[in-house]
């Protein structure tokens, strides 16, 4: 089959395609790293010719680029008419549990969309035209919680851990998370399945824990003493300022400790039912990714 990933050289991109390949489909990668952008009508258009099927996963994380909205929702657009145009079997766009915000109840795919972050406003506005275009396309929409995994983002927060930094708050918020390799099997579950076709999935691992409890579960893998030191949300806050203020490049900023000391409790239910359950359980997705950041 014949299959497009836009995104095809991120974190989750990468591993599709090669599970995609592995699998035998003909896959056409459309990336920035490319030269790809989808923001031009024309390109997506081109690249989407001859095209089956495709996941959409490219997107921009950074709050504060002027990119955000244009490549999220423009791109999203773009992709969503060319698909369209194509007459495509299946669109299947990669959004995010951030559109419901802060989770402080169990909550499944019916919940109110709550964005607080540009990000999250920008895809919940991309999500929007993914269901105006069901119509025109099948389209399946895979709602992922935080991705847990070897990329940057997480060595950052473990270096944190082992090098002693507190966590920020009580750490007692439910926190679920979804290992990279089961978020790219909720992936590959959905291709052209007609049960699939014009919904939206939650995709989180199954066993629910704190934050405090993931914090935990580093220190023990490192072998270091179980002790979990906290510190209060305003004073992380002063630090991320006095860090910004002497131009030190941290992960300690304003905006990732808000999504720290958030709720994130999801109800994977829908999925399940049809026969998808995530594998990979919470300490193991940290043995995988310390494992992963050593090589």
């Amino acid at each position: 089959m014949n299959i497009l990933v836009t995104g095809s050289r991120g974190f989750v991109g990468q591993r599709l395609v090669k599970e995609l390949q592995r699998k035998g489909h003909s896959v056409r990668e459309f990336d920035l790293a490319l030269g790809n952008d989808v923001t031009e009508l024309g390109q997506c258009k081109k690249a989407l010719k001859g095209i089956e099927v495709a996941y959409h996963l490219a997107a921009v994380l950074d709050e504060n680029s002027k990119q955000l909205f244009p490549v999220n929702v423009k791109g999203t657009e773009n992709m969503l008419e060319a698909a369209a145009k194509q007459r495509c079997r299946q669109f299947i766009y990669l959004s995010t549990v951030g559109v419901h915000g802060n989770c402080p109840d169990r909550i499944d795919e019916s919940a109110e969309f709550r964005p607080v972050t540009p990000y999250e406003k920008s895809k919940a506005r991309a999500e929007e035209l993914v269901q105006e275009f069901q119509e025109m396309v099948p389209i399946t929409i895979i709602r992922s919680a935080l991705v847990f995994g070897p990329n940057r983002y997480w060595q950052q927060i473990i270096s944190l851990v082992k090098g002693g930094f507190p966590l920020v708050g009580g750490g007692k918020q439910v926190w679920q998370t979804i290992y990279v390799d089961d978020l790219v099997a909720a992936l590959l579950f959905v291709l052209l399945k007609e049960s699939c076709f014009g919904e939206t999935f939650i995709v989180a691992e199954g066993k629910q824990h704190s934050l405090r409890e993931l914090y935990a579960e580093i220190q023990r893998q490192f072998g270091m003493e179980v002790r979990v030191k906290t510190i209060p949300v305003f004073a992380a806050k002063l630090a991320a300022g006095f860090y910004s203020l002497v131009g030190k490049k941290s992960i300690l900023k304003p905006e990732y400790i808000d999504r720290l000391v958030r709720q994130r409790s999801y109800n994977t239910g829908k999925i399940n039912a049809l026969g998808w359950k995530a594998k990979t359980g919470m300490p193991e997705a940290v043995k995988r990714t310390l494992e992963g950041l050593k090589e």
